[in-house]
């Protein structure tokens, strides 16, 4: 399996959604919007989990999975969140599944978001890893995506939305809300980050106020023409320091630049 979702809408069956009403968009912008505000008014980990959990759960994803891990570092620097059945999770900590998980390696590898399931993956599963997806299925694991976040302490974090029910269903909310749901992955990272100790950061890339401007407005969900109407430049103005950007901080996509602007704190929530 490829990225191609996390690029196009996926074609659905009778369970896809559809178009929802203007009220209703409007609806989850507002939920949008109030996790935004309210995670930066939370400093400690228990009130941002519960944020989380109220979040995802109104966007219709109640199982998750936050885990944030350094890849070689020591198993106390990992902080995890989850709903997922308090059973797999003894099982799966118990067995030290993690080692062989091949979500985290996926995230590890690669900062896009990506989809998985037992019987579709983008990367060859050895005959373990297949097994440990089929065990996870046995407790409503079925199927999921994975958001995955890498930032300049060496930290890998992973957002991961599971569900049990239909395939096309999920795929469909997924698509309907992934720009968003990126963001709040992206946005709860930093944020645990700036409860958390920090050790001596790098120097950070140089951009220009412009540059840190365009991104900024990105990083509010705000598309190109968006924020060249809000600062009264053109698009392609726009564009051009988005690009700069994107390239100053050695990334591929906005989502990343975002990502890698908050993780250097060039810009903030």
């Amino acid at each position: 399996m490829d990225q191609k979702w996390y690029h196009r809408p996926q074609i659905g069956h009778e369970s896809d959604l559809k178009l929802r009403p203007s009220w209703a968009r409007a609806k989850l912008n507002k939920i949008f919007e109030h996790f935004i505000q309210s995670l930066s008014m939370h400093n400690n980990t228990p009130e941002i989990e519960r944020l989380l959990r109220r979040t995802l759960a109104q966007y219709g994803f109640p199982c998750f999975a936050y885990l944030s891990f350094a890849p070689r570092g020591d198993d106390d620097d990992t902080l995890a969140m989850t709903t997922y059945p308090s059973s797999w999770v003894k099982q799966y900590c118990a067995n030290r599944y993690d080692r062989i998980d091949p979500v985290i390696a996926r995230s590890i590898a690669t900062t896009l978001p990506f989809a998985w399931s037992a019987d579709r993956f983008d990367t060859e599963l050895t005959n373990k890893q297949k097994w440990l997806l089929e065990e996870a299925s046995e407790f409503g694991i079925r199927h999921g995506v994975t958001f995955p976040i890498h930032d300049r302490r060496g930290k890998v974090a992973t957002l991961t939305l599971a569900a049990c029910d239909s395939r096309s269903a999920f795929d469909a909310r997924v698509e309907q809300y992934r720009h968003q749901l990126h963001l709040i992955a992206i946005y709860l990272h930093a944020q645990l980050r700036n409860v958390t100790p920090a050790p001596i950061s790098p120097p950070r890339p140089c951009l220009t106020q412009r540059e840190r401007s365009c991104l900024q407005w990105a990083a509010r969900g705000k598309s190109a023409l968006d924020t060249a109407e809000i600062i009264c430049v053109s698009r392609r103005t726009v564009v051009f320091h988005t690009e700069n950007a994107k390239r100053k901080l050695g990334v591929a996509t906005v989502q990343q630049a975002v990502a890698k602007g908050l993780m250097y704190d060039i810009i903030c929530m």
